[in-house]
């Protein structure tokens, strides 16, 4: 049985910082006037301290979705601590124990012990830890960047949260407006959006991939978190660098992330394949389908459903193959295989123009059930 009590630290900085927050940035507008410069470098801060705890923190530290350079993990441990959410050491270990055991009395920010509790609640007492943390914290242990951000988070914290705003903002024309804007209000912002991915992400949006968690994928989120919303893809596909898998999804992170690649700093970026994610979909959508037309679902249909699956299944599959297979014949090619490139690259057209096909073949059947179950 779990003990709790309260952990007055955490309680009387998050109770405290949201009123110093809104009073010192009173102060700053009715003293000093607006600043646009201000209020510029306070949306610096925040993606900064936003993206240090999404790229660094969180896809990197504690998933590993990629390998970085020890320039980048210097940045990801200053501008994280900056955000006032922990060392690396102890958000990435919570953060894989949240993973390992979503949803369960484990979980160190569990849902299912209210909406309130898994924003904000759980970090206000303290628990006996329900399971062992040392296999979630042991390669951590081993990062010399990790430790010691952990050994002087404190003063690492202050000096980026507080004191380079502060001084940036002395500059700009305002040390009060540096750190009340790009300072406090930046910080307890960025807070409550970091702390919505655990609550709201678990309670509204939709369930693309998986249903077997509460994770959600919350488009809203995605744009306040810098792509993190993207929940539900991530908690099946926690190794994928990305959260919005798509192109025209909005997760700057992963952007990021493949500016770093470019510039030396990241390589290694794991993705998943398209047939896993594309398979998992289309279970899911078979599932609300059969829901949405209840008592009309039939054999018939089911037979279908079934055929048009296995069809964009085999289709997707077969053109990840080729493209693997093409990929790996030109990064070492000889002149005497050029007519296999050629035919490979052919053979991987004719598979995508499928792989299209059957997709859109899937989307008309779902509209044409939905249709029906409408009548």
């Amino acid at each position: 049985m779990q003990k709790t009590t309260i952990n007055w630290t955490s309680a009387i900085f998050l109770c405290l910082t949201p009123p110093t927050a809104i009073v010192l940035t009173i102060v700053h507008l009715m003293s000093e006037g607006w600043n646009w410069s201000i209020w510029i470098l306070a949306f610096i801060m925040y993606a900064l301290t936003a993206m240090s705890i999404t790229g660094g923190y969180h896809r990197y530290f504690a998933h590993r979705t990629y390998e970085a350079k020890t320039w980048v993990k210097w940045l990801w441990a200053l501008f994280g601590a900056a955000a006032f959410q922990n060392s690396i050491l102890i958000w990435a270990r919570d953060h894989r124990i949240h993973h390992r055991f979503v949803d369960s009395d484990i979980d160190p920010y569990s849902i299912n012990k209210g909406f309130f509790y898994a924003h904000l609640g759980w970090m206000l007492v303290n628990e006996t830890p329900g399971v062992p943390q040392g296999p979630y914290e042991r390669d951590l242990k081993r990062d010399g960047v990790v430790m010691f951000q952990h050994k002087y988070y404190l003063l690492i914290a202050t000096l980026m949260g507080f004191g380079l705003p502060t001084l940036v903002g002395h500059f700009l024309g305002s040390a009060l407006g540096g750190l009340a804007v790009a300072g406090f209000l930046r910080m307890v912002a960025l807070h409550h959006m970091t702390f919505f991915i655990n609550s709201w992400c678990h309670y509204f949006g939709r369930q693309t991939y998986t249903d077997k968690n509460t994770a959600r994928d919350s488009l809203t989120m995605a744009v306040a978190t810098f792509g993190e919303g993207y929940h539900n893809f991530h908690h099946i596909f926690a190794q994928d660098y990305r959260n919005g898998v798509r192109w025209y999804h909005w997760d700057p992170t992963k952007w990021l992330i493949q500016l770093l690649r470019l510039l030396g700093g990241a390589h290694s970026l794991r993705r998943t394949p398209w047939s896993q994610i594309i398979t998992l979909q289309v279970q899911m959508d078979e599932k609300r389908l059969r829901h949405k037309a209840n008592r009309q679902w039939n054999m018939h249909l089911q037979v279908q459903a079934d055929a048009l699956r296995l069809r964009l299944e085999s289709a997707i599959a077969r053109f990840e193959s080729l493209r693997e297979e093409y990929r790996r014949l030109a990064a070492n090619y000889s002149q005497a295989s050029l007519d296999k490139l050629a035919e490979l690259k052919l053979q991987r057209r004719l598979a995508k123009i499928e792989f299209k096909a059957a997709l859109e073949q899937w989307r008309a059947y779902k509209t044409f059930v939905l249709k029906t179950a409408q009548t």
